[in-house]
């Protein structure tokens, strides 16, 4: 891949090898496979420079400057600002490269967009907490070049239908049969409380983050400019979610191995999230997103 050389390390031996130990704490490596995929894209296209939105502390900096990539981020939380750029001042690289800056707001990356687009835009864990989506992918779209690609995470809805608590429920009730009758939502509602556990997990005190149907994601991204719509499952689950705690280990090795599965379809029920990647046309013109 091309870009500069960097103190960073991808991933060490040690550390894969941790990836496979059903033992290990700290739950299941879901953004590995996230960014396996990213790495790999990004290798075929020849990518020199990543800009991440939504860099938050900085975790993914040393994977992707190790992989060869000029990297730089963004984040609305000065905190976290700070905290990626002490990442980057032990890295050896340049502080500046991650600034301040909300995705929903494109005077904020003015600054950002004045140093020229990147080839690509990562953004973990971002889109579920905007107000406006479409906002949000057309300022990501600002920050590419021509040609370059978008890697947006994005929790599933259509999770929901294996996990057999509120969150099924709620799909159901909202998405599923939101127009249909009084009297089908009431014996629905009704049957769903007795077979589901629409008490878990608690509802949030604040703010909840936003899940995005990826049969239907793709609208938003195609509205913003965006072309060659993909959706990339990740994080599987072998079974229904409550059972992690009691199966350990089997549930952990299951679920790893179903990263690989190739249905090309069990993942948009079985994963919890998705990467939704895209490209920005090298021919793009604003009137042909708005359909003049």
């Amino acid at each position: 891949m091309r870009g500069e050389s960097t103190p960073g390390e991808a991933i060490t031996q040690e550390e894969h090898a941790r990836l496979w130990d059903v033992e290990v704490e700290g739950g299941y490596p879901a953004n590995h496979f996230a960014f396996r995929h990213v790495l790999t894209a990004l290798a075929e296209e020849g990518a020199s420079t990543l800009m991440e939105v939504g860099v938050g502390g900085g975790r993914a900096l040393p994977i992707f400057s190790g992989a060869g990539l000029e990297v730089h981020g963004v984040d609305n939380d000065p905190g976290m600002v700070e905290r990626s750029r002490r990442v980057l001042a032990d890295l050896g690289l340049p502080t500046e490269r991650v600034t301040w800056g909300d995705v929903e707001d494109s005077v904020s990356l003015a600054g950002v967009r004045r140093g020229g687009g990147f080839d690509a835009v990562l953004a973990m864990g971002v889109l579920p907490h905007v107000t406006h989506d479409l906002v949000a992918v057309e300022n990501m779209f600002t920050l590419l070049k021509p040609g370059g690609s978008v890697f947006v995470e994005c929790r599933n809805k259509l999770f929901s239908l294996v996990t057999f608590n509120r969150f099924t429920y709620d799909f159901i009730m909202d998405d599923l049969l939101h127009d249909v009758s009084p009297a089908m939502r009431s014996a629905t509602s009704e049957f769903l409380g007795e077979h589901v556990d629409v008490d878990m997990p608690p509802r949030p005190t604040g703010h909840e983050a936003r899940y995005h149907n990826p049969l239907t994601v793709g609208e938003v991204f195609e509205a913003a400019g965006f072309e060659d719509v993909v959706i990339k499952p990740f994080d599987y689950h072998a079974t229904i979610p409550r059972f992690e705690k009691l199966l350990g280990a089997e549930f952990r090795s299951e679920s790893i191995a179903l990263e690989n599965e190739p249905s090309g379809w069990r993942g948009l029920f079985l994963c919890s999230a998705f990467l939704v990647q895209a490209r920005r046309p090298e021919d793009f013109s604003w009137k042909v997103a708005s359909g003049e």
